[in-house]
């Protein structure tokens, strides 16, 4: 009689466990079916009181991804993303690549509201915990140097980008790297380091062949400035078949040559 006793308390305590599970979880399921039926707005409300009203839950993280997705996507509202982007730096700061990641999409999301410095800040978190990871460093310092670029810094610009190559562990990163930098002292005109920069790209074995057309057109604007138009002519028509658009290199080709658009 024991025994049945223990038995019967223990399912039902089993069935109230079963019940509170299936109550916490109301809203996120409600928000779930609302998200996949393409009620966003109604799904919100949904998410934001499960993350009220679950502090510990095991679903917090999809909660904030369809919050943002939502902000983003749906109401376009930058000025959201960012709080909600600053809210889960904070919950995740125990998680290095999901701080990283989040730090990153904060300084993409601050760039577009015009706010430089914010996204300076961002970006420049997110490297402190890029820390021994290159992949991250090289995405990093790209993003960071164009800010500088547009900031107007050049001192920032090309420190960040010769960091970046140094710290390339694959041919295609450290090409990315120094295509930046050869493109960041043509703005200056410094075309010595446009072709120093452009060389050692050209030199890399295991680079796409988009790249390497990208940084050869750079190249032959380098020696069109230094009025060697037959080395610039020579490198055009050396991409002729692998330009991401063919038209722009013949058109500069006709210019060199003195020709007319047929």
């Amino acid at each position: 009689m024991n025994a049945l006793k223990v038995l019967l308390l223990a399912t039902v305590m089993l069935w109230c466990v079963s019940c509170g599970g299936q109550e916490i979880d109301k809203d996120l399921k409600t928000a779930r079916e609302q998200y996949s039926q393409g009620f966003y707005l109604q799904s919100e409300t949904g998410y934001e009181r499960y993350l009220q009203a679950h502090t510990q839950g095991k679903f917090r993280k999809e909660a904030w991804k369809r919050l943002l997705e939502i902000a983003l996507d749906v109401k376009g509202d930058l000025k959201r993303a960012a709080a909600l982007l600053e809210a889960m730096s904070l919950e995740q700061s125990g998680n290095k690549l999901e701080t990283w990641k989040i730090m990153y999409q904060l300084g993409d999301i601050y760039l577009q509201l015009g706010k430089r410095s914010k996204a300076v800040e961002s970006l420049e978190k997110a490297l402190m915990l890029a820390d021994g990871k290159p992949e991250w460093i090289v995405k990093t310092q790209l993003r960071l140097a164009r800010i500088y670029r547009l900031q107007g810094n050049y001192d920032l610009v090309l420190e960040a980008l010769n960091n970046c190559a140094d710290c390339a562990s694959s041919d295609d990163d450290k090409a990315s790297c120094l295509y930046e930098f050869a493109q960041s002292y043509s703005l200056i005109n410094n075309w010595t380091q446009v072709r120093k920069a452009l060389n050692e790209l050209l030199e890399l074995k295991n680079i796409d062949q988009e790249k390497r057309a990208l940084a050869i057109f750079l190249l032959a604007e380098a020696y069109e400035y230094d009025h060697d138009k037959e080395k610039a002519k020579s490198l055009l028509k050396s991409i002729l078949k692998t330009y991401p658009n063919p038209k722009v290199v013949e058109a500069r080709l006709r210019a060199l040559e003195g020709k007319k658009k047929p």
